[in-house]
């Protein structure tokens, strides 16, 4: 009998694409060890490059340069390949049988896995290839929705390189200009008033930094720090709108829990989230924020009395530039998932039943 395959969640966080190209590699491998087969090719769509990749299994037989022309061609393909199903391909050779099978389509174009074996495979054998097949449309699913994810973090990042580039000057103009004023203040009021200005661009510019290098795994600087400090930095920013709106900010009563991450992106998810909250939330509502302890990791929800969030928003809520606020730069909930997955977290949304979103996070301690 032949070795139980593994389950796919989609539900877990995103696998690195290379490391999903391993696990079809691994996959094509075994296939190879468990038929007669000369050569097993899988070749997916790369819509991140706009290019097929095509991944040999490492046992094939040689003529790998033939069979990769071959396919590169596409000429076989017809425009209803069967979806998990085994079709035979003509060769024009009698040397060797050659099947391929259809694992869906990405950007109009097709996925497929293709064999060639010494003589024709039995219906048994068959069934055999279909689980394979079905198994790499799931990494193939995954793959696919990973690229997008990359394709969306480019964009974020060459959106905050813009920002930096063009605010970066300014802020020490202001700076510079608060501390001029200071020098020359008549009184205390207007000495302090400076003070404030000046304080408050020097901080907008490192966190400018902060935010070019947010989802580096390599800039995570990864410390000890409790739930409650870092939801402590995330309300500073935002107290005057807090008390402006006359709202309330409940914490969980869960006992304390501590956090190895990066202190300051956290307290930037946290924040941004917060942010979200107190702009839907009606004068004088509520905004919840709980979390749930596990010995490997906290789970983190903040929600607040708003209109929620529409079925139809949901997956395009955590994209870069995508905003249901008037003037709202759609970066804030895009850059609290970049933080979350390189801190091999989840985040998600939902509308409540009486009303209201909630946003969930997921962390590992």
């Amino acid at each position: 009998m032949y070795t139980a395959l593994p389950v796919i969640d989609g539900s877990q966080s995103p696998t690195p694409s290379a490391d999903i190209r391993q696990l079809c590699q691994l996959q094509i491998d075994r296939l190879s060890e468990k038929l007669p087969i000369l050569d097993v090719w899988l070749v997916c769509w790369n819509q991140l490059e706009n290019k097929r990749d095509m991944i040999p299994s490492r046992r094939n037989h040689g003529v790998g340069q033939q069979i990769r022309s071959y396919l590169e061609s596409e000429r076989w393909i017809s425009e209803n390949l069967p979806f998990l199903e085994l079709t035979p391909l003509s060769l024009g050779s009698g040397e060797s049988q050659a099947y391929v099978c259809g694992l869906g389509k990405t950007n109009a174009h097709w996925d497929y896995l293709f064999l060639r074996t010494e003589e024709h495979i039995s219906h048994f054998q068959q069934d055999l290839v279909k689980e394979y097949a079905q198994l790499l449309h799931q990494y193939l699913t995954l793959y696919q929705e990973n690229l997008r994810q990359r394709s969306k973090i480019q964009l974020l990042e060459q959106a905050l390189q813009q920002a930096d580039h063009q605010l970066r000057n300014p802020l020490a103009l202001i700076s510079l200009y608060a501390e001029t004023i200071g020098l020359g203040a008549e009184n205390e009021a207007q000495k302090q008033q400076a003070d404030c200005i000046r304080e408050t661009a020097q901080y907008i510019s490192t966190n400018l930094g902060g935010l070019l290098n947010c989802g580096k795994r390599a800039s995570l600087r990864r410390e000890k720090h409790t739930l409650s400090a870092l939801l402590q930095d995330a309300t500073v920013l935002l107290a005057p709108r807090i008390v402006d709106k006359q709202l309330t900010i409940v914490q969980s009563t869960a006992r304390p829990v501590s956090l190895v991450v990066d202190g300051w992106q956290v307290a930037q998810v946290l924040q941004n989230l917060l942010d979200n909250a107190i702009h839907f939330s009606p004068k004088g509502g509520t905004i919840t924020v709980n979390w749930q302890v596990s010995q490997h990791a906290v789970l983190i929800t903040i929600s607040d009395q708003g209109p929620g969030v529409g079925e139809t928003n949901i997956s395009e809520l955590f994209d870069p530039f995508y905003s249901k606020r008037a003037g709202g730069t759609g970066l804030g909930l895009a850059i609290a998932k970049k933080i979350v997955l390189d801190h091999d977290g989840r985040i998600g949304a939902e509308t409540l039943a009486k009303g209201g979103a909630k946003f969930s996070i997921f962390l590992p301690r």
